[in-house]
């Protein structure tokens, strides 16, 4: 079986911002930022404001709230920075005011105010606590040696501070599957660790939103989400963008499956390294589960740290390789200027064009010679494989992991040549070097089918997620270990030496 992308494009078109619907536990005014008029309203505002959603609208939230707070807020959003903050306002109403905490966010020219009913139903954490709790985890997180270290450590002290009934953490991967690296859990729960849960399970869409929202917040799935009034916006004449809304309900489908995880309550906490998303810290619970503001915060803060003890690591790994192949370049430059032979400076020393490729075998392909060193596919095998690249127009550094589902001949020779990287040095005249990996064979254990994970019904526009996430295993053949990112950097600059060389002999 062969590797394959279980993307969603279909779930990962659903406009989730716009779905229009909020979670219970919160109220949310959609406010014109010039002059505090309130435009819409979620439908259980009376529980805040003795007033239902129709009477509100067109109203100003200088009514309900202090001006000089309101100006605060104004205040603060002057300039690009902030756009989204957090701030208590105090409503008055009948010679009664009430504080609530509220995420504001700035929407060109309006205000979404998130208040979150629920706040003061959570006793304050002082500040010695939760520099403690953040302080403790910081200094076991700095111990880690390595991704694994790290993954393990951040699951624990994570549960430690939120107390749900399982922390996993799980990493992408190049098609955005992830994999299992990290859990700790109370007894009686299903383990996923080592599992790899396919893409579609959270698709593109949703992981575009992580880049701008550092977490996502479930707190009962069986809650029955509350929608705006106006159902459109009057302004814009269009469905409000929700996307930074923490409190937005949760997708009908989403929520089947967390029943189908046994979850009542969820919570996912981004892990990035250089601005993408490399990870997730995913959060269940058994019960309806609700969180402080205080205690997000700490988890907020906690997720920033993971991202960066992973980033030091990962660079830190990526530097090193990098100084090792570089010794590696300057000795083959050596030996290629010393023998004033391109092909017996490549092969004929102790470190060869092997080394810097990271290959088992590798051709050095003129337009009169077919020179291999290692283990590679024969001498037509080859010559095939160079009109292939010349077919394709292959001009420019090629790399590829699983040769023979691009090439189909390619499987006549995969155990040795399953992934190849390609330095076209005058592709015109079919002349290349091709370092070549052998294949390796993967077992991979998936949290159910991957290619059952969207199941639509017989009218082909309702759909359901799986129900079963029992280990369903997968065998990949005619795949090699990818090349790394440093790796085709290092290849790249190699083949530039090589052009260079050539320009001044004059030959291949």
């Amino acid at each position: 079986m062969s590797k394959k992308s279980y993307d969603s494009t279909f779930c990962g078109s659903l406009p989730l911002h716009k779905i229009n619907l909020i979670q219970p536990h919160a109220v949310l005014l959609v406010v014109n930022y010039n002059d505090f008029s309130i435009q819409q309203v979620s439908e259980n505002v009376e529980k805040i404001l003795q007033i239902n959603a129709p009477e509100l609208v067109e109203t100003f939230l200088t009514d309900y709230v202090t001006p000089a707070q309101l100006t605060d807020v104004k205040k603060k959003f002057e300039g690009t920075l902030p756009q989204k903050l957090p701030y208590t306002l105090t409503f008055h109403q009948d010679n009664i005011q009430q504080d609530y905490l509220a995420m504001i966010h700035r929407k060109e020219d309006c205000l979404l105010i998130e208040l979150d009913l629920e706040s003061e139903q959570v006793q304050d954490t002082s500040f010695t606590t939760i520099y403690l709790d953040v302080k403790h985890a910081m200094v076991a997180m700095e111990q880690a040696g390595d991704i694994q270290e790290i993954c393990k450590i951040a699951a624990a002290e994570i549960k430690r501070v939120s107390d749900f009934d399982k922390v996993l953490v799980y990493r992408f991967d190049e098609n955005w599957n992830g994999t299992v690296l990290a859990e700790v859990m109370e007894e009686g729960m299903d383990s996923y660790l080592g599992l790899t849960f396919p893409a579609s399970d959270i698709p593109q869409q949703v992981r575009s939103l992580y880049l701008r929202n550092p977490y996502r917040l479930i707190p009962n799935r069986e809650a029955q989400p509350v929608g705006l009034y106006p159902v459109i916006n009057p302004e814009t004449q269009n469905f409000t963008d929700l996307s930074d809304c923490d409190k937005r309900a949760v997708a009908a489908v989403h929520l089947e499956y967390m029943k189908n995880m046994n979850i009542m309550a969820s919570m996912s906490i981004r892990i990035i390294k250089d601005d993408k998303l490399w990870g997730l810290i995913s959060c269940h619970h058994r019960t309806a589960k609700y969180l402080s503001f205080e205690t997000c915060a700490v988890l907020e803060f906690l997720s920033n740290i993971v991202s960066g003890k992973v980033s030091a690591l990962l660079n830190k790994e990526r530097f090193n390789a990098l100084e090792s192949l570089q010794e590696v370049y300057a000795k083959l430059v050596e030996q290629v200027y010393k023998s004033d032979d391109l092909l017996e400076g490549l092969t004929q020393h102790p470190v060869t064009v092997l080394d810097i490729l990271g290959a088992k075998g590798a051709v050095i392909l003129s337009e009169k010679r077919v020179d291999t060193i290692g283990i590679t596919p024969s001498k037509n095998e080859i010559r095939e494989l160079a009109l292939w690249l010349f077919s394709n127009n292959i001009t420019k550094l090629y790399h590829q992991d699983s040769l023979p589902f691009v090439y189909d001949e390619a499987a006549n020779f995969a155990n040795v040549g399953s992934g190849i990287v390609c330095l076209p040095i005058n592709p015109e005249k079919r002349e290349y070097i091709i370092a070549f990996r052998p294949e390796v064979i993967q077992s991979i254990n998936w949290g159910g089918d991957p290619s059952a994970a969207i199941n639509f019904e017989a009218d082909n526009i309702h759909y359901h997620p799986r129900n079963s996430f029992a280990v369903w295993q997968q065998t990949v053949k005619h795949s090699s270990v990818a090349w790394k990112s440093y790796e085709l950097e290092m290849a790249e600059a190699f083949r530039n030496f090589v052009l260079e060389f050539m320009v001044k002999k004059h030959a291949f």
